[in-house]
């Protein structure tokens, strides 16, 4: 049976363990970004008040909040962290899948701080590209 070549990595690079090690480390742990317990309780009475995420109900389904969301990233700014208007409630897919891909247009420019709205007409375009079932 034909064994499979190995990955070409060249000498000195890191691996892309290494490299997610590196990145958490920069980045910082969750509390040091601002989810402590006063994040988990303004969490939780958002997601009471808004139980349904929002990326599913804009393409018609139904689907329980499981995180809150930050529209536009904070980047550690705490008046941008705790601006209820800048948050939304989403699903795990919304949150790590469609809002990821958005990040990555909005930073390339590709698209408006609008767009990152989950319910916007771009996120529900890439929530339909990425799962045709919709």
């Amino acid at each position: 049976m034909p064994t499979m070549p190995g990955t070409f990595r060249p000498r000195g690079m890191p691996t892309r363990q290494e490299q997610s090690r590196d990145y958490d480390r920069r980045r910082g742990s969750a509390s040091e970004r601002g989810y402590d317990h006063r994040w988990t309780k303004a969490s939780i009475g958002y997601r009471r008040s808004h139980p349904l995420c929002v990326g599913c109900e804009a393409v018609g389904r139904v689907t329980a909040t499981e995180v809150v969301d930050h529209v536009v990233p904070h980047k550690g700014d705490s008046r941008l962290f705790w601006h209820r208007d800048n948050w939304q409630s989403a699903c795990g897919w919304h949150h790590d899948v469609v809002k990821q891909r958005l990040e990555l247009m909005w930073q390339r420019g590709e698209i408006e701080a609008a767009d990152l709205h989950l319910s916007s007409a771009v996120a529900m375009r890439v929530t339909r590209d990425l799962d045709p079932s919709i």
